[in-house]
């Protein structure tokens, strides 16, 4: 069933409101961690900016600290509760009441920072369990994308994007969230900064800060224009990493070693990751034109800034308007705080608005499975198989995504319970997508298939793929064990278990060789987690995976090419195993090349550049001048030929 997309509408903020979901899902201990990290830094400031004036005002004895208004007046009472300053004022330094200052102010320091640092350090745990179990939701979703959607470029590349939200455009998991939380303790400590100058900015007016703020802006605007500039390089930029780790994998796996070592191609392929790797290296020249150009205005309009706020403070020193070098110092404190929360403040709001252009990628590759998965109320059950089980192709045509021409074309055929089908071809004729069909990894462009009169469209993808089990032409084994690469993970608890691997690896005719690894079934295959590992040949590896298939025990077994890599003895063993063990117990679809397997077939499709152009048993269409018939005469003279030459 083929749904139409529909185009994603972003919401402003909406990425940081999926990732606070996705935080308070999986770890609302995180979200409040996080919240307790953002008091820090405004408490912080407050004992800053109480503390140090009155250090300085001690020892250099340049006046009286005014007492501070507002929030900041608690903290100042707090501290003169705790150590007690002269009444009166002082008629000399008092560098004991310094030193006391300075223990208090160290204090403050150190007990903010470990706090800081512990609930820092404690984010980092916190936020892999979050991880963790987002990476599992997204990879279960990934996996029932429709496959021929994975085998596009334009799919691999919308992956890479979505990445750069995942980790913050590379910064790591949920990072931005520490940006969004960071900007209400930015407000906060902004708060404090306004609260400490309101009683200067209500006598001697708001001049200075408007100055400064709109210096500031324009560091601020200079800044988004980077950050807009750096977003849209990193959303391409990650297409070509994408491609460029395929070029390092290519450089050092073990499944690429032979074909490269074997062709002494190496330099042809270093030539290509070079061409490779300039491209990339465009985007990083790129990343450092717009940061220097950026940069350097951004350096002009701070140091603009801050020449404006020290000509005035030293002015108004001047006449006398500022009551002692301690407040001098806490007023130039708070302005370049002020100054510098504004511009984090602004900049980390636009940064989470541009943050939406990684989520776009995100969340269209989050919700593709929704468009693909079929919703529970339009699945049906799966139809028994136990008495009967019919599986037609009713007019079927696929075509690939992009493609001017069908892979497969009008395609109508009937598969029966217990039926041995052969699928005989060229290259290229579209066996193989057929096959793709009928396992529903892909979905038809028109026609419809059927399972006992039931449109498999409609059919629950789990269900439906239970009832298969395929040895696929290009088979994966897994660097598991050979007992793990036979199960799959499938029934592991019965006790019937290892019964069944024993007998699936005797069907595969592997008992001798398992038995000759020192840890047997438990032996690890490949050599990534374990250095003994075994590293099975050609025909061992196509074996296994024909006993992983056997163990799956489905209705209906797919072979794909299986004997393909076997040597001509232990082919005819296993066709012949194949025929009197599962004859009349499963339903057989074999897809192979050399046509003396598949003699007794109980029908036999002929594929020609995407059409089903023959069909019938070999009796019946070697009886006539058929595709078929020429195709068997053609190898079978080859064999003749090779007698002849002996």
């Amino acid at each position: 069933m083929n749904k139409e997309k529909k185009k994603l509408r972003i919401r402003p903020f909406e990425g940081i409101a999926f990732l606070f979901k996705i935080c308070r899902k999986y770890n609302p201990r995180f979200l409040f961690l996080l919240f307790i990290n953002t008091l820090i830094a405004p408490i912080a400031t407050q004992f800053t900016l109480i503390l140090s004036p009155l250090l300085i005002d001690t020892i250099f004895l340049t006046g009286e600290t005014a007492p501070p208004q507002g929030l900041s007046r608690y903290v100042r009472l707090f501290v003169d509760a705790v150590i007690r300053r002269p009444e009166g004022g002082l008629a000399a330094p008092d560098y004991g009441l310094g030193v006391k200052y300075m223990i208090m102010l160290l204090v403050s320091i150190l007990v903010t920072g470990l706090i800081q640092s512990i609930i820092t350090n404690r984010l980092q745990v916190e936020r892999m369990l979050i991880y963790k179990s987002f990476r599992l939701e997204l990879a279960r979703r990934l996996m029932s994308v429709r496959y021929e959607r994975t085998e596009t470029a334009d799919f691999l590349d919308l992956k890479a994007k979505a990445d750069q939200y995942i980790t913050s455009g590379g910064a790591g998991f949920a990072q931005i969230l520490d940006t969004a939380f960071g900007l209400f303790s930015t407000i906060l400590t902004m708060a404090v900064y306004v609260d400490y100058l309101r009683d200067y900015l209500k006598e001697h007016g708001f001049a200075l800060i408007l100055l400064v703020l709109l210096l500031t802006g324009i560091s601020i605007w200079l800044n988004y224009r980077l950050s807009r500039k750096n977003i849209e390089i990193n959303l391409e930029k990650s297409v070509q990493e994408r491609r460029t780790g395929y070029f390092a994998l290519l450089s050092h796996h073990f499944k690429f070693g032979k074909e490269i070592r074997g062709s002494g191609c190496s330099d042809w392929v270093s030539d290509r990751y070079t061409g490779q790797m300039n491209v990339l290296q465009r985007f990083y020249e790129k990343i450092s034109h717009y940061g220097i150009k950026y940069g350097a205005l951004m350096l002009f309009a701070n140091v603009a800034q801050r020449a404006v706020t020290y000509g005035y403070l030293i002015g108004e020193a001047r006449s006398g308007q500022v009551a002692s070098a301690g407040v001098f110092s806490s007023m130039l404190q708070a302005i370049e705080g002020l100054s510098s929360g504004l511009k984090g403040l602004v900049g980390g709001i636009a940064s989470l608005n541009q943050y939406n252009k990684y989520y776009e990628s995100f969340k269209e590759l989050y919700t593709i499975s929704e468009y693909d998965a079929l919703p529970d109320a339009d699945t049906v059950p799966m139809p028994s198989l136990d008495s009967q089980m019919t599986i037609r192709f009713e007019d079927v045509s696929f075509r690939y995504p992009g493609s001017e021409s069908d892979a497969l074309s009008h395609i109508s055929c009937e598969i029966g319970k217990n039926d041995i089908i052969s699928i005989v071809g060229d290259n290229g004729a579209g066996k193989s997508t057929f096959i793709k069909l009928l396992l529903r990894l892909y979905e038809p462009s028109s026609g419809r298939i059927t399972l006992n009169g039931t449109d498999i469209a409609r059919i629950d993808r789990k269900e439906y793929a239970a009832r298969f089990a395929c040895v696929f032409q290009d088979f994966q084994l897994l660097s598991f064990s050979v007992r793990d690469n036979i199960t799959l993970g499938l029934d592991e608890d019965d006790p019937e278990c290892s019964r069944r691997v024993d007998g699936a690896i005797a069907f595969a005719g592997l008992t001798e060789k398992i038995a000759s690894l020192e840890k047997g079934t438990d032996t690890m295959i490949y050599r990534e987690f374990d250095p003994n590992g075994y590293t099975p040949s050609g025909g061992e590896s196509q074996r296994l995976a024909l006993a992983r298939a056997v163990y799956r025990d489905s209705d209906i077994l797919i072979l794909d090419e299986p004997t393909a890599a076997l040597d001509p003895n232990i082919e005819y063993e296993l066709n012949n195993r194949i025929r009197s063990e599962l004859h009349g117990k499963k339903t057989i679809i074999n897809v192979s090349h050399r046509l003396h397997s598949v003699r007794y077939s109980s029908q036999i499709f002929v594929f020609r550049e995407g059409r089903l152009i023959e069909s019938g048993t070999h009796k019946e269409l070697f009886a006539r001048d058929s595709v078929y018939h020429q195709m068997f005469e053609r190898q079978a003279s080859d064999y003749v030929d090779m007698s002849q030459l002996q």
